[in-house]
């Protein structure tokens, strides 16, 4: 979430001063206050869906899956990267933008051959895609596509269940679409490996976070920045209050063993948290 905020800022900051920043927009729509880019956002995110559901059902290799992983990891941390150079190194734009470009090709490279690097890749796209979200949004198209978003998620898990069958699909092919974390028995003296691989397969757990739960959140945070002078609080705000229910959201699942719409109570908690600073005058 604070690398999101970091890099979604900074872009804002930037975009004031410098026109080639102003371009990094991706809101469909020429003001990025008008409601109907949260629509149109929605188009989208719908249309992929039945892309990624159609391929899981009817293609079982991996290529067209490990290349799309690609491509969202190479662009979607660039723009992480580039902010680090431009607000960190005090690197020129042109400079910065060629070093985002080769770090976040060099990132997915690595996520390529390197299954090990899951984890990180998605934490580190996540943040891009939201600061990138944020940035090229207003608040009120970013609430209104949160609404939806979370609407959408609540049928795609409970009522379609083309989610679970998403996140099914993708586990097993080891993407950086989810954060995933795992825990396994400990191994008993003198157990051979063979048997412990497989009883650690039966014994361990697995809980995976969309990527989408982790930028979406961010998104909020770096639209709520451009709400007034204290925009960092109400950005850190919504960080804080998503972050918050999301360890209670995990929490449940991890005892439940459920599948669980995860939008709706974070981006809740994020929205609470800050409404109730504004409530406090702040």
């Amino acid at each position: 979430q604070l690398l999101g905020i970091f890099s979604g800022i900074v872009l804002i900051q930037g975009a004031r001063t410098n026109e080639d920043i102003r371009s990094f927009s991706v809101a469909p729509l020429p003001s990025p206050n008008d409601p109907l880019n949260a629509l149109v956002f929605l188009v989208y995110i719908l249309f992929g869906a039945v892309l990624i559901v159609l391929a899981a059902r009817f293609y079982k290799g991996m290529l067209f899956f490990r290349l799309l992983e690609l491509m969202v990891i190479a662009t979607a941390s660039a723009v992480v990267f580039f902010t680090v150079g431009l607000a960190l190194l005090q690197l020129d734009f042109l400079t910065s933008f060629f070093l985002g470009g080769f770090a976040g090709l060099a990132l997915a490279l690595v996520k390529f051959f390197w299954a090990e690097a899951k984890n990180a890749a998605a934490i580190i796209s996540s943040a891009g895609v939201g600061a990138l979200f944020g940035f090229s949004l207003g608040f009120l198209p970013a609430v209104i596509f949160v609404i939806l978003l979370s609407i959408y998620d609540y049928v795609a898990v409970f009522k379609t269940k083309h989610m679970i069958e998403m996140a099914r699909e993708l586990s097993t092919r080891q993407l950086s679409f989810a954060v995933t974390a795992k825990s396994v028995p400990a191994r008993k003296p003198k157990e051979k490996r063979e048997e412990y691989v497989e009883r650690a397969m039966k014994e361990g757990e697995r809980l995976d976070l969309g990527t989408g739960d982790l930028s979406v959140p961010v998104m909020i945070s770096v639209s709520s920045y451009t709400l007034g002078a204290n925009g960092l609080l109400y950005a850190l705000a919504v960080a804080l209050g998503s972050t918050l229910s999301l360890y209670f959201l995990l929490r449940f699942v991890s005892k439940q063993k459920v599948f669980l719409p995860a939008l709706p109570p974070i981006c809740l908690g994020g929205m609470l948290a800050l409404l109730l600073v504004k409530l406090v005058g702040l």
